[in-house]
């Protein structure tokens, strides 16, 4: 499976665990803070993560980019693009 995210929607903690939680198919008890994130992520089986629009984020998804990579890392079937 492959989610196309744009890092523009990811500037603010409640916006950005919102759109993460739809456009990745998150369950409903993943919290929204990053340590669930992560632990979500880690859950993933075959999942691709595109990221449009990176070199343009700011505050909140430089934080998400950082679990994006540890958890791709971890899960051998969550690969990232961009």
């Amino acid at each position: 499976m492959k989610v196309v995210l744009d890092a523009l929607c990811m500037d603010e903690k409640e916006k950005a665990h919102r759109y993460l939680k739809e456009k990745l198919g998150l369950p409903d008890y993943c919290g929204s803070n990053l340590d669930a994130l992560y632990d979500c992520l880690t859950e993933k089986e075959e999942m691709e993560i595109e990221v449009e629009n990176r070199e343009q984020a700011q505050d909140y998804f430089l934080r998400i980019w950082q679990v994006l990579l540890d958890a791709s890392g971890e899960n051998e079937g969550l690969q990232l693009i961009g």
